[in-house]
């Protein structure tokens, strides 16, 4: 069962259908490959599977974006979120130890992010990561 970070979250990213279930790395197997959203798509998609409890699916879709940007803060933020959603995922697997590594990594990387939003998202938010799963609004 997979359990929504913020269950009435408004959606953002292509209004397809979500996942049946979520992947737990070593838990569970991975899905068949899927052709690879554009950016523009990929990133939003990404804030609706996180919010959604689809952790590493949304890790996937940032990844995307990561690999697809020139730009040294946008893979900074990138980075960061990527880390925010797989500490929450080893968080709620119950791995307290490699969460917390991963809640550090993500505030580092979000601490080099120099604007206040990257992506429409507000940073300063994600730049306190403890833990608890931050609510991502475009705005």
């Amino acid at each position: 069962m997979t359990t929504p970070i913020w269950p009435d979250a408004p959606r953002y990213g292509p209004q397809g259908p979500l996942p049946s279930t979520a992947v737990v790395p070593g838990r569970t197997p991975r899905p068949p490959e899927l052709p690879p959203l554009p950016p523009e798509q990929a990133f939003p998609r990404g804030i609706d599977l996180y919010h959604a409890g689809f952790l590493w699916e949304a890790h996937e879709q940032w990844e995307s974006v990561w690999r697809a940007s020139s730009d040294p803060v946008q893979r900074d933020f990138l980075q960061g979120l990527v880390q925010i959603a797989a500490s929450v995922l080893k968080a709620r697997s119950g791995n307290a130890r490699g969460a917390a590594k991963l809640a550090r990594r993500a505030r580092e990387h979000l601490a080099r992010v120099d604007r206040d939003r990257c992506f429409g998202v507000a940073v300063a938010p994600l730049r306190a990561f403890d833990g608890e799963p931050p609510r991502l609004e475009i705005g």
